[in-house]
Order: structure tokens, then C-alpha cells, then sequence
């Protein structure tokens, strides 16, 4: 707990194989760590994705809370050989190797039946200040054989408008494909829109978004 921040963690993936009674055998795999004086709350909520050649890519959650001079990145590492070992992280970018600001939220990666690779999470503007903001939120195209994010397929979800709070939080969220129209479908509150002041008001709607897929 280097940066006396509110936690400080590594990343990891479990791997299980059916045995022969019908359980499951568990093997932990060699875990992420990064240096607190890039990211000062370690990886958190890592999503996973499948890439070509069955590589495996692992996007996951920094921060720079208590560092706001510190870029708000998310990071990235892809494993060879089914998850067990991995690289080290490294900040994730566009695959034209631009950068982009990102909060500490959790994010996701999908896959969809049309064969793309698809993430959901926060994009900034400007640098974020640890979790904050948590708008917009965005669905982009990952590309399969770099592991990188596809900036011309970035596309705005959603966005905080001018009468809601500043402390508007789009995430928290979780999507699936639907089978039968196969829009993605994305379940995500919009969490202390209606605040006031210091004031939060943790009431809000359950939404449901629905994104078409080209």
C-alpha cells in the first residue's frame, strides 16, 4: 500500500480445467504489478478479450488519484500462452500509438457474433483526477492483431448535459450481446445526475442502452 491511496492492487487470472471427478483444478496466474509512481492505485478490474492467434488481451484500470500530475491512463498487457504469463503492462493507447485520458472506472471488453472485438468504458477530454469524471462513455472497435484501440471507431454513448451534476458517474455498468437483434446491450445507471451541491443523491433510474452494430 505504497501510496496510502484507498487501495493498491496487482492484476491476475485464474485458470480452470475440468478433472476427471467433475470439479474444477485452479491455477493462478503470474500476476501484473506496476510501479506506484505511474499508476498510484496499482491495476484494478482487469477485462479480458481474445485476440488473433488466441492471444490473450488484458485492458485494465489505473489511477492517478493524490498524482493529478500524473497522466489518467489504462493500461494493457497480452499473454501467448493461454493467460499464464504476461508482460508487462504497458499504458494502452489508439492503434495509430496516440494516447488518451481515461478515469479509474472499470471498463469491458466484448465479443460479438459479427466477430469484432469491442471495449466500453471512459474516454476524457482532459486528465482526469483519479475516478473522476466518469463521462463520456464510449464503445470502440479493438484491433485483433495489435491488441489496440481503433480511434476512427470510437463512438460517444453518452455524456454528461449542462443541468446535471458534475459528479455524474457512467460506469458501474455491464453489457451483453442480444441474440436476437445482436445490438449490444448496456446496463448502467446514471449514477448522482440528479445532485445537488456537496449533497449526493444515490437514487437514480436502472437504463438500459441499446448500440447497433454495423
Amino acid at each position: 500500500h505504497p501510496t496510502h491511496g484507498y487501495t493498491f492492487t496487482d492484476a491476475a487470472v485464474l485458470i480452470g480445467k475440468w478433472n476427471v471427478s467433475g470439479k474444477m483444478d485452479w491455477e493462478l496466474s503470474e500476476r501484473i504489478s506496476i510501479d506506484e509512481n505511474v499508476s498510484t492505485r496499482g491495476l484494478i478490474e482487469p477485462t479480458l478479450g481474445i485476440l488473433s492467434d488466441n492471444r490473450l488481451l488484458m485492458v485494465m484500470r489505473g489511477s492517478n488519484d493524490g498524482r493529478p500530475d500524473l497522466p489518467g491512463r489504462r493500461w494493457f498487457s497480452i499473454s501467448t500462452d493461454g493467460g499464464r504469463t504476461w508482460p508487462a503492462a504497458q499504458p494502452w493507447c489508439y492503434d495509430d500509438e496516440s494516447s488518451f485520458f481515461s478515469p479509474s472506472s472499470c471498463s469491458q471488453l466484448i465479443r460479438h457474433s459479427s466477430g469484432k472485438l469491442f471495449w466500453l468504458g471512459n474516454i476524457t477530454p482532459e486528465n482526469p483526477d483519479g475516478n473522476q469524471p466518469r463521462y463520456p462513455f464510449v464503445i470502440g472497435e479493438v484491433d485483433q492483431n495489435s491488441g489496440l484501440l481503433i480511434k476512427k471507431t470510437v463512438s460517444l454513448v453518452d455524456d454528461r448535459q449542462p443541468n446535471e451534476h458534475e459528479r455524474l458517474t457512467l460506469s458501474n455498468f455491464t453489457a451483453r450481446e442480444d441474440r436476437e437483434s445482436h445490438d449490444i446491450l448496456l446496463h448502467v445507471s446514471r449514477a448522482f445526475a440528479n445532485s445537488q451541491g456537496t449533497e449526493l443523491n444515490w437514487t437514480t433510474d436502472a437504463s438500459l442502452y441499446r448500440i447497433s452494430i454495423a
